[in-house]
């Protein structure tokens, strides 16, 4: 597994990666089927996979192409990376791993009122109500204000439909849209999410990410949760 492989799965986990406490007692694990598109610079790329997550924590990933491999992550924020092939695994620790940044956690622990920018220290500004929507604006902590200054967060009833980060000097820098929602138990969730990062005022990188066969509890035939990396797998760093 070389370094440019392994710091692109860095990148898309963290793309497969968007009120109340708790979470919905009726959904305990989740299967479904991903498909992400990113376009830039009139070039696009598909990525598939197959994923699995549970509501205590645990998600697998499954990408068969180009090689098999086997993405693993906790709400403590271990990554590992399987390559069946070569039997080796990647393992590193980093906060933005947590499952706790998905938008399945999101999501199915009820946490779509701020889609977590309150636990990473964002603070309310300002609520307003316009043409049937409610939008709330959040200030950035200190740690983050030299790169974002607010994030705009748009509901349609419980939902949240639009989010947008803009920084000190004004500029949009990124844009989400959240769409298609269906149900997962009692639960709205969206199948499909397009994200708009603005590198520069001419230049963005759009991708979008599509969840498809969404299965729950016992209807999941997925055995990805069980999956188990050899003992014998070299470790790399």
């Amino acid at each position: 597994m070389n370094v440019a492989r392994i710091s692109f799965f860095r990148s898309l986990f963290l793309a497969v990666v968007f009120v109340g406490v708790g979470y919905a007692q009726d959904v305990r694990k989740v299967s479904a089927s991903m498909i992400m598109r990113t376009s830039h610079k009139g070039k696009t790329t598909n990525t598939r996979a197959e994923l699995c997550y549970a509501t205590s924590g645990r998600m697998v990933t499954l990408f068969p192409k180009p090689a098999e491999l086997y993405l693993f992550n906790n709400a403590n924020g271990e990554l590992r990376v399987y390559d069946p092939t070569k039997n080796t695994v990647l393992q590193q620790q980093n906060a933005t791993y947590s499952t706790e940044t998905t938008q399945f956690f999101f999501f199915l622990h009820n946490r779509k009122a701020d889609l977590g920018l309150s636990s990473m220290g964002f603070s309310l500004g300002s609520t307003k109500f316009e043409n049937g929507v409610m939008i709330t604006t959040w200030k950035s902590p200190t740690p983050l204000a030299k790169n974002i200054k607010r994030v705009e967060l748009v509901h349609k009833g419980q939902n949240p439909i639009f989010m947008k980060y803009v920084d000190p000097s004004d500029r949009t820098i990124k844009k989400v849209f959240y769409y298609d929602y269906t149900k997962l138990g009692t639960i709205d969730f969206p199948q499909t999410i397009t994200q708009i990062d603005y590198v520069t005022a001419k230049d963005s990188i759009v991708t979008k990410t599509a969840y498809g066969a969404l299965k729950i509890n016992e209807q999941v035939q997925s055995n990805l949760l069980e999956f188990a990396i050899p003992s014998n797998a070299k470790v790399i760093k």
